[in-house]
Protein backbone atom coordinates (compact mmCIF):
# COMPACT_ATOMS: atom_id res chain seq x y z
CA UNK A 1 0.00 0.00 0.00
CA UNK A 2 2.92 2.46 0.53
CA UNK A 3 3.62 2.56 -3.46
CA UNK A 4 0.13 4.22 -3.40
CA UNK A 5 1.23 7.20 -1.70
CA UNK A 6 3.74 9.53 -2.91
CA UNK A 7 7.01 10.21 -2.06
CA UNK A 8 7.70 12.98 -0.03
CA UNK A 9 4.07 12.72 1.03
CA UNK A 10 2.35 12.77 4.51
CA UNK A 11 1.60 9.67 4.61
CA UNK A 12 4.87 8.55 2.65
CA UNK A 13 6.86 10.41 5.76
CA UNK A 14 4.94 9.34 8.37
CA UNK A 15 5.06 5.32 7.21
CA UNK A 16 8.74 5.98 6.63
CA UNK A 17 9.70 7.79 10.28
CA UNK A 18 7.31 5.91 12.38
CA UNK A 19 9.22 2.53 11.20
CA UNK A 20 12.46 3.93 12.23
CA UNK A 21 10.88 5.56 15.35
CA UNK A 22 9.31 2.18 16.35
CA UNK A 23 12.75 0.32 16.13
CA UNK A 24 14.81 3.04 18.07
CA UNK A 25 12.03 2.97 20.82
CA UNK A 26 12.48 -0.74 21.58
CA UNK A 27 16.68 0.08 22.27
CA UNK A 28 15.76 2.79 23.89
CA UNK A 29 13.41 1.24 26.40
CA UNK A 30 15.66 -1.69 27.15
CA UNK A 31 18.56 0.85 28.10
CA UNK A 32 15.97 2.44 30.21
CA UNK A 33 14.93 -0.14 32.07
CA UNK A 34 18.72 -1.12 32.84
CA UNK A 35 19.43 2.16 34.49
CA UNK A 36 16.16 1.71 36.48
CA UNK A 37 17.29 -1.49 37.91
CA UNK A 38 14.50 -3.67 36.04
CA UNK A 39 17.42 -6.01 34.52
CA UNK A 40 16.96 -9.79 33.40
CA UNK A 41 16.74 -12.36 35.97
CA UNK A 42 20.45 -14.63 36.43
CA UNK A 43 19.73 -17.68 35.29
CA UNK A 44 19.42 -20.81 36.91
CA UNK A 45 18.07 -24.20 36.79
CA UNK A 46 16.61 -24.23 40.00
CA UNK A 47 13.12 -22.93 39.73
CA UNK A 48 12.39 -22.85 43.50
CA UNK A 49 10.51 -19.57 45.61
CA UNK A 50 13.86 -19.11 46.80
CA UNK A 51 15.69 -19.00 44.06
CA UNK A 52 13.46 -16.83 42.64
CA UNK A 53 13.91 -14.31 45.91
CA UNK A 54 17.79 -14.41 45.63
CA UNK A 55 17.67 -13.77 41.26
CA UNK A 56 15.86 -10.84 42.37
CA UNK A 57 18.03 -9.55 45.01
CA UNK A 58 21.38 -10.62 42.79
CA UNK A 59 21.28 -7.19 41.02
CA UNK A 60 24.25 -4.36 41.36
CA UNK A 61 22.97 -1.63 39.11
CA UNK A 62 26.42 0.24 37.83
CA UNK A 63 24.65 1.08 34.95
CA UNK A 64 22.48 3.45 36.47
CA UNK A 65 25.30 5.29 38.62
CA UNK A 66 27.59 5.19 35.57
CA UNK A 67 24.62 7.24 33.64
CA UNK A 68 24.41 9.25 36.46
CA UNK A 69 27.76 10.39 37.11
CA UNK A 70 28.62 11.30 33.54
CA UNK A 71 25.15 13.37 33.56
CA UNK A 72 25.72 15.35 36.53
CA UNK A 73 28.78 16.81 35.47
CA UNK A 74 27.32 17.98 32.06
CA UNK A 75 24.92 21.17 32.14
CA UNK A 76 24.69 24.43 30.48
CA UNK A 77 25.42 27.08 32.74
CA UNK A 78 25.03 30.33 30.40
CA UNK A 79 24.60 31.62 27.15
CA UNK A 80 27.14 33.80 24.79
CA UNK A 81 26.28 35.17 21.96
CA UNK A 82 29.55 37.22 20.18
CA UNK A 83 30.30 40.16 21.68
CA UNK A 84 26.38 41.64 22.17
CA UNK A 85 25.62 41.24 26.25
CA UNK A 86 21.96 42.08 25.65
CA UNK A 87 21.73 39.21 23.21
CA UNK A 88 23.07 36.85 25.85
CA UNK A 89 20.04 38.36 28.47
CA UNK A 90 17.61 37.92 26.17
CA UNK A 91 18.62 34.60 25.36
CA UNK A 92 18.89 33.86 28.79
CA UNK A 93 15.28 34.82 29.35
CA UNK A 94 14.16 32.57 26.73
CA UNK A 95 15.83 29.50 28.13
CA UNK A 96 14.42 30.72 32.23
CA UNK A 97 11.13 31.05 30.97
CA UNK A 98 11.12 27.91 29.34
CA UNK A 99 12.21 26.05 32.55
CA UNK A 100 15.05 24.74 30.46
CA UNK A 101 17.31 24.31 33.33
CA UNK A 102 15.37 21.26 33.70
CA UNK A 103 14.79 20.44 30.28
CA UNK A 104 18.40 20.82 29.45
CA UNK A 105 19.34 17.99 32.50
CA UNK A 106 16.63 15.17 30.85
CA UNK A 107 17.65 16.33 27.18
CA UNK A 108 21.62 15.40 28.13
CA UNK A 109 21.00 12.54 30.18
CA UNK A 110 18.55 10.75 27.85
CA UNK A 111 21.22 11.49 25.47
CA UNK A 112 23.99 9.82 27.15
CA UNK A 113 21.16 6.46 27.99
CA UNK A 114 19.34 6.42 24.60
CA UNK A 115 22.10 7.70 22.20
CA UNK A 116 20.54 11.32 21.09
CA UNK A 117 17.11 12.91 22.75
CA UNK A 118 15.60 16.40 20.84
CA UNK A 119 14.58 19.72 21.23
CA UNK A 120 11.93 21.55 19.80
CA UNK A 121 11.20 25.09 19.53
CA UNK A 122 7.55 26.16 19.80
CA UNK A 123 6.97 29.63 18.37
CA UNK A 124 6.17 32.61 20.72
CA UNK A 125 1.73 33.13 21.68
CA UNK A 126 0.01 36.04 22.92
CA UNK A 127 3.45 37.91 23.52
CA UNK A 128 5.65 35.53 25.34
CA UNK A 129 9.14 34.11 24.19
CA UNK A 130 8.95 31.04 22.56
CA UNK A 131 9.36 27.91 24.31
CA UNK A 132 11.92 25.25 24.20
CA UNK A 133 10.88 21.96 25.20
CA UNK A 134 12.86 18.50 26.00
CA UNK A 135 11.65 15.93 23.73
CA UNK A 136 11.66 12.10 24.33
CA UNK A 137 13.66 9.97 21.85
CA UNK A 138 11.47 7.64 21.94
CA UNK A 139 8.62 9.92 20.14
CA UNK A 140 10.36 11.83 17.97
CA UNK A 141 12.23 10.78 15.18
CA UNK A 142 14.29 13.50 12.78
CA UNK A 143 15.04 13.57 8.66
CA UNK A 144 18.01 15.13 7.32
CA UNK A 145 19.05 15.70 3.48
CA UNK A 146 22.59 14.29 2.44
CA UNK A 147 23.69 17.59 2.31
CA UNK A 148 22.40 17.22 6.74
CA UNK A 149 19.36 19.76 6.70
CA UNK A 150 16.49 18.86 8.74
CA UNK A 151 13.68 18.11 6.74
CA UNK A 152 11.23 16.10 8.28
CA UNK A 153 10.49 14.88 11.61
CA UNK A 154 7.73 13.08 13.45
CA UNK A 155 6.46 13.59 16.95
CA UNK A 156 4.31 10.21 18.12
CA UNK A 157 2.74 9.85 21.76
CA UNK A 158 -0.24 7.72 23.03
CA UNK A 159 -3.86 8.11 24.78
CA UNK A 160 -3.93 5.75 27.40
CA UNK A 161 -7.51 6.16 27.77
CA UNK A 162 -8.25 5.26 24.20
CA UNK A 163 -5.17 3.46 23.51
CA UNK A 164 -4.91 5.72 20.01
CA UNK A 165 -2.07 7.26 18.65
CA UNK A 166 -1.42 10.85 17.62
CA UNK A 167 1.07 11.86 15.59
CA UNK A 168 2.52 15.16 14.64
CA UNK A 169 4.65 15.56 11.12
CA UNK A 170 6.79 18.70 10.68
CA UNK A 171 8.12 19.89 7.64
CA UNK A 172 10.01 22.91 6.33
CA UNK A 173 6.21 24.24 4.69
CA UNK A 174 3.47 22.95 6.70
CA UNK A 175 2.66 20.87 10.05
CA UNK A 176 0.19 17.28 9.91
CA UNK A 177 -1.64 16.57 12.95
CA UNK A 178 -2.91 12.71 12.51
CA UNK A 179 -4.61 10.34 14.60
CA UNK A 180 -4.01 6.31 14.88
CA UNK A 181 -6.50 4.08 15.79
CA UNK A 182 -5.84 1.42 18.59
CA UNK A 183 -4.71 -1.50 16.88
CA UNK A 184 -7.31 -4.45 15.90
CA UNK A 185 -5.07 -6.85 15.65
CA UNK A 186 -5.74 -7.48 12.35
CA UNK A 187 -3.92 -4.48 10.50
CA UNK A 188 0.09 -3.31 10.03
CA UNK A 189 0.68 -0.87 12.84
CA UNK A 190 2.93 0.90 10.77
CA UNK A 191 0.39 0.87 7.99
CA UNK A 192 0.63 4.42 6.45
CA UNK A 193 -3.13 4.35 5.82
CA UNK A 194 -4.10 3.68 9.48
CA UNK A 195 -3.40 7.74 10.23
CA UNK A 196 -6.20 9.93 10.07
CA UNK A 197 -6.48 13.12 9.97
CA UNK A 198 -6.96 14.50 13.47
CA UNK A 199 -10.14 15.95 14.95
CA UNK A 200 -9.14 19.16 16.10
CA UNK A 201 -10.90 21.96 17.90
CA UNK A 202 -13.38 24.24 16.58
CA UNK A 203 -11.91 26.61 14.08
CA UNK A 204 -8.20 25.22 14.52
CA UNK A 205 -6.80 22.58 10.83
CA UNK A 206 -5.24 18.95 10.97
CA UNK A 207 -2.80 20.19 8.43
CA UNK A 208 -1.35 24.07 8.41
CA UNK A 209 1.69 26.06 7.41
CA UNK A 210 4.40 25.94 9.35
CA UNK A 211 5.37 29.38 11.39
CA UNK A 212 8.58 28.37 11.74
CA UNK A 213 9.40 28.05 7.91
CA UNK A 214 11.83 25.00 9.44
CA UNK A 215 11.42 22.00 11.45
CA UNK A 216 11.51 23.09 14.65
CA UNK A 217 13.15 19.79 16.36
CA UNK A 218 16.91 19.82 16.84
CA UNK A 219 19.27 16.26 17.74
CA UNK A 220 21.74 15.71 20.71
CA UNK A 221 23.99 13.25 19.31
CA UNK A 222 25.94 11.07 22.06
CA UNK A 223 29.16 10.39 20.08
CA UNK A 224 31.90 8.41 22.03
CA UNK A 225 34.09 7.13 19.59
CA UNK A 226 32.74 9.27 16.48
CA UNK A 227 29.61 7.14 16.18
CA UNK A 228 26.11 7.76 17.49
CA UNK A 229 25.86 5.40 20.32
CA UNK A 230 24.57 5.30 23.93
CA UNK A 231 26.71 5.74 27.04
CA UNK A 232 25.66 2.19 28.31
CA UNK A 233 26.61 0.06 25.21
CA UNK A 234 29.95 -1.36 26.61
CA UNK A 235 28.57 -2.09 29.89
CA UNK A 236 25.38 -4.07 29.33
CA UNK A 237 27.17 -7.49 29.20
CA UNK A 238 29.76 -6.31 32.41
CA UNK A 239 26.90 -5.43 34.25
CA UNK A 240 24.59 -9.14 33.21
CA UNK A 241 28.07 -10.76 34.28
CA UNK A 242 27.93 -8.97 37.33
CA UNK A 243 24.38 -9.65 38.48
CA UNK A 244 25.16 -13.72 37.48
CA UNK A 245 28.30 -13.08 39.95
CA UNK A 246 26.22 -11.78 42.64
CA UNK A 247 23.26 -14.52 42.15
CA UNK A 248 26.17 -17.10 42.70
CA UNK A 249 27.54 -15.33 45.71
CA UNK A 250 23.76 -14.98 47.34
CA UNK A 251 23.75 -18.96 46.32
CA UNK A 252 26.53 -19.69 48.40
CA UNK A 253 25.56 -17.72 51.12
CA UNK A 254 22.11 -18.88 51.38
CA UNK A 255 22.97 -22.28 51.75
CA UNK A 256 26.41 -21.82 53.27
CA UNK A 257 24.58 -20.91 56.39
CA UNK A 258 23.32 -24.32 56.68
CA UNK A 259 26.17 -27.06 55.71
CA UNK A 260 24.87 -29.71 53.29
CA UNK A 261 24.38 -32.76 55.15
CA UNK A 262 24.91 -36.35 54.58
CA UNK A 263 24.01 -39.38 56.67
CA UNK A 264 24.91 -42.93 56.40
CA UNK A 265 23.34 -46.04 58.26
CA UNK A 266 20.40 -45.23 58.15
CA UNK A 267 17.09 -46.41 56.73
CA UNK A 268 15.65 -43.73 53.78
CA UNK A 269 11.46 -43.60 53.78
CA UNK A 270 10.55 -43.86 50.32
CA UNK A 271 7.14 -42.66 48.54
CA UNK A 272 4.64 -45.69 48.61
CA UNK A 273 3.30 -45.20 45.25
CA UNK A 274 6.75 -43.31 42.99
CA UNK A 275 9.10 -45.32 44.97
CA UNK A 276 11.01 -42.24 45.08
CA UNK A 277 13.33 -41.42 48.33
CA UNK A 278 12.17 -39.19 50.81
CA UNK A 279 14.20 -36.77 53.02
CA UNK A 280 14.13 -38.46 56.57
CA UNK A 281 15.22 -35.17 58.27
CA UNK A 282 14.22 -32.03 58.22
CA UNK A 283 17.62 -29.67 58.35
CA UNK A 284 16.94 -26.36 60.90
CA UNK A 285 18.85 -24.10 63.32
CA UNK A 286 16.64 -25.48 65.80
CA UNK A 287 16.09 -29.63 64.91
CA UNK A 288 18.10 -32.62 66.02
CA UNK A 289 19.18 -35.27 63.61
CA UNK A 290 17.96 -38.70 66.10
CA UNK A 291 18.77 -42.13 63.61
CA UNK A 292 18.68 -45.52 65.90
CA UNK A 293 20.94 -47.82 64.20
CA UNK A 294 24.20 -48.68 65.15
CA UNK A 295 25.65 -47.59 62.06
CA UNK A 296 24.46 -44.60 61.62
CA UNK A 297 26.66 -41.56 60.83
CA UNK A 298 25.66 -38.11 60.09
CA UNK A 299 28.17 -35.17 58.51
CA UNK A 300 28.70 -32.01 56.48
CA UNK A 301 30.23 -31.09 53.52
CA UNK A 302 32.93 -28.18 53.86
CA UNK A 303 31.65 -24.77 53.19
CA UNK A 304 32.19 -23.04 49.45
CA UNK A 305 35.16 -20.15 49.85
CA UNK A 306 33.34 -16.69 48.92
CA UNK A 307 36.64 -14.78 48.32
CA UNK A 308 37.19 -16.11 44.81
CA UNK A 309 33.65 -14.83 44.01
CA UNK A 310 33.63 -11.68 45.68
CA UNK A 311 37.34 -10.90 43.86
CA UNK A 312 35.67 -11.86 40.43
CA UNK A 313 32.78 -9.33 41.28
CA UNK A 314 35.50 -6.81 42.10
CA UNK A 315 37.43 -7.78 38.97
CA UNK A 316 33.91 -6.76 36.68
CA UNK A 317 33.11 -3.87 38.77
CA UNK A 318 36.80 -2.12 38.06
CA UNK A 319 36.42 -3.43 34.48
CA UNK A 320 33.14 -1.26 34.22
CA UNK A 321 35.04 1.88 36.11
CA UNK A 322 37.66 1.81 33.29
CA UNK A 323 35.38 1.60 30.33
CA UNK A 324 33.09 4.17 31.31
CA UNK A 325 35.96 6.32 32.50
CA UNK A 326 34.37 6.44 36.02
CA UNK A 327 36.81 6.29 39.37
CA UNK A 328 37.10 3.32 40.76
CA UNK A 329 35.95 4.48 44.08
CA UNK A 330 32.33 5.05 42.80
CA UNK A 331 32.08 1.47 41.77
CA UNK A 332 33.95 -0.16 44.87
CA UNK A 333 34.85 0.77 48.48
CA UNK A 334 38.11 -1.43 49.19
CA UNK A 335 40.13 1.29 46.89
CA UNK A 336 43.61 2.13 49.50
CA UNK A 337 47.12 3.85 48.83
CA UNK A 338 45.44 6.53 46.13
CA UNK A 339 47.13 9.66 46.86
CA UNK A 340 44.75 13.11 45.84
CA UNK A 341 46.94 13.54 42.74
CA UNK A 342 46.16 10.10 41.48
CA UNK A 343 42.82 11.03 42.57
CA UNK A 344 42.14 14.01 40.19
CA UNK A 345 44.03 11.85 37.29
CA UNK A 346 41.52 9.73 37.68
CA UNK A 347 38.55 12.10 38.12
CA UNK A 348 40.47 14.20 35.07
CA UNK A 349 39.75 10.94 32.79
CA UNK A 350 35.77 11.24 33.60
CA UNK A 351 36.02 15.40 33.15
CA UNK A 352 37.61 14.60 29.69
CA UNK A 353 34.90 12.22 28.58
CA UNK A 354 32.22 14.90 29.25
CA UNK A 355 33.82 17.24 27.27
CA UNK A 356 33.83 14.79 24.72
CA UNK A 357 30.47 14.27 24.89
CA UNK A 358 28.98 18.10 25.12
CA UNK A 359 30.77 18.62 21.66
CA UNK A 360 27.69 16.23 20.49
CA UNK A 361 25.29 18.28 21.96
CA UNK A 362 25.90 22.01 21.31
CA UNK A 363 24.70 21.91 17.69
CA UNK A 364 21.18 21.04 18.90
CA UNK A 365 21.11 23.30 21.83
CA UNK A 366 22.90 26.20 19.49
CA UNK A 367 20.29 25.22 16.34
CA UNK A 368 17.32 25.23 19.17
CA UNK A 369 18.20 28.81 20.33
CA UNK A 370 18.96 30.61 16.94
CA UNK A 371 15.31 29.48 15.84
CA UNK A 372 14.37 31.07 18.70
CA UNK A 373 15.32 33.86 18.05
CA UNK A 374 14.20 34.11 14.94
CA UNK A 375 10.80 32.98 16.09
CA UNK A 376 10.51 36.12 18.70
CA UNK A 377 11.91 38.31 15.91
CA UNK A 378 8.82 37.30 13.93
Amino acid sequence: MLEDAPVGSPKWWLSRLDEERTRRSEVYDAYRELVNDTHPLPESAETSQKFARMAGLATTNLMGLAAEATAERMSVEGIRIGDEPDADKDAWRIWKDSDFDAGSDEAIAAALICERSFVSVSPPKDGKNPRLSYEDPAQVVLAYSPEGERIAALKVFGDEWTGDTFGTLYTPGYVVRMTRKGDDGNMNPLDPFRWLARQMPKGAEAVTRNPLGEVPFFELQNRPLGEIRSELAPLVLPQRLLNQTMFNIQAIAEYGAFRQKWATGIEVPRNPETGAPIAPYEAHIAKLFVAEGEDARFGDFNATDLKPHLDLAREIAGHMARISRLPATYFMTEVSNVGAETLALIVGGLVAKCRRRVKGYEPGLEGAMRLAFKARAG
